[in-house]
């Protein structure tokens, strides 16, 4: 008699197949939604890093390098994936636990390759009581009024000194009052898909920019007018000599000489034919006039910008500087005190329930203060 017990069909062993019918299994709405986004990321990461597209291909190492990787993206200014949805009981973690042990229930897997302690302790930890920085109205609008004036300062002064003033002016003010995150506006080595928001991404005539986003995809977010003052400015400036070029490129030497020298040399330039040139022009005048792009400042470059700035302005919260996250915080928590559904469209978060769980501490904190001023007279 033949057995029917045959096992899974390569086509079913197939993690893309796998991951589609385990969302076929679940009913639409947000939880559905959240684990296409994050099976989706888990997927790229095994055929990218891992080069793994089968389920009987995955082993306990890959998901503890799956676990690693997101220890990686978690970082103390929260700018691409916080502690609180990568640590074990986070969302991340647990969907993809949960899609495996479904695999199992499916007989598509005979163990569950996330399930052993090896796998967790690669992880972050996370401490729910951990405190985030938000930016305070006064501290915000203290650091927006020394960068319009520090900006202001340098209009006589040489072209590099300008440049540099009126780019930091228009980093301070798109961290501050647009809700974008640092992933979303600078180059993070870690991930070839952010590599710095470009001129080409900014509607200024009708104030909208497209960011790339959490969710990775291209995602639009408003320019207030102060923002689009500072670009344009800016803009002038800089004249970059493509769209193509990042807003906000880096102005380390060393890495602007290498971008010279990789497009030149793309075009057939000789060693020699190079060097020559960089007798006679700086790296950015050379970018500009080979029409080049220069590479964009990079997330550990943009905080360290701040806090050279913050000391500059003798501003800080709580001892320290103004992380570029906290932008994103302050003005977050400002506009859910007036209107949640603002704050989450503002902020682009999935559910108003996302908004909720991150502000809803704060408003009672701020609340707490506003009864005790009122008590107090």
């Amino acid at each position: 008699m033949e057995s029917d017990n045959t096992g899974p069909s390569p086509e079913e062993n197939a993690l893309e197949t796998a991951i589609q019918a385990r969302l076929d299994s679940l009913d639409s709405g947000n939880y559905r939604a959240n684990n296409e986004l994050v099976l989706a990321q888990f997927a790229i990461f095994l055929r990218d890093k891992r080069d793994v597209t089968s389920l009987e291909d995955l082993t306990v190492l890959d998901c503890r390098r799956y676990a690693q990787w997101l220890r990686t993206r978690v970082n103390d200014d929260g700018d691409d994936l916080s502690a609180a949805s990568a640590h074990a009981n986070g969302p991340y973690f647990t969907i993809v636990r949960a899609f495996l042990s479904w695999c199992v229930d499916d007989e598509r897997l005979d163990t569950n390759p996330a399930r052993p302690n090896r796998v967790k302790q690669a992880l972050p930890e996370y401490h729910a009581d951990h405190d985030r920085q938000f930016w305070s109205a006064d501290a915000r609008k203290a650091l927006l009024n020394f960068v319009d004036k520090r900006a202001h300062d340098t209009l006589d002064q040489f072209d590099d000194t300008r440049e540099r003033a009126f780019r930091d002016r228009a980093i301070v003010t798109m961290l501050a009052l647009t809700g974008a995150r640092g992933a979303e506006l600078f180059h993070d080595p870690r991930d070839d898909h952010r590599n710095g928001i470009r001129w080409r991404n900014l509607d200024l005539e009708n104030g909208v920019a497209l960011v790339f986003g959490k969710t990775r995809e291209e995602q639009a977010i408003p320019l207030t007018k102060r923002v689009v003052d500072g670009l344009e400015s800016y803009h002038r400036v800089l004249d970059p000599a493509t769209s193509d070029w990042p807003v906000f490129p880096t102005r380390h030497h060393p890495s602007l000489a290498t971008a010279v020298r990789d497009g030149l040399q793309d075009r057939g330039w000789t060693e020699d034919d190079i060097a020559a040139t960089f007798e006679e022009s700086t790296s950015m005048e050379l970018l500009r006039e080979h029409e080049l792009a220069p590479p964009a400042l990079s997330k550990n470059g943009a905080r360290s910008l701040m806090q050279r700035l913050c000391e500059e302005a003798s501003i800080e919260i709580d001892g320290e500087y103004l992380k570029p996250h906290g932008g994103r915080r302050g003005l977050g928590s400002e506009l859910y005190a007036v209107d949640a559904e603002l704050a989450q469209e503002t902020l682009r978060h999935e559910s108003i329930e996302t908004t909720h769980e991150s502000y809803r501490k704060q408003s009672v904190a701020e609340r707490k203060k506003r009864l005790e001023d009122i008590l107090d007279e």
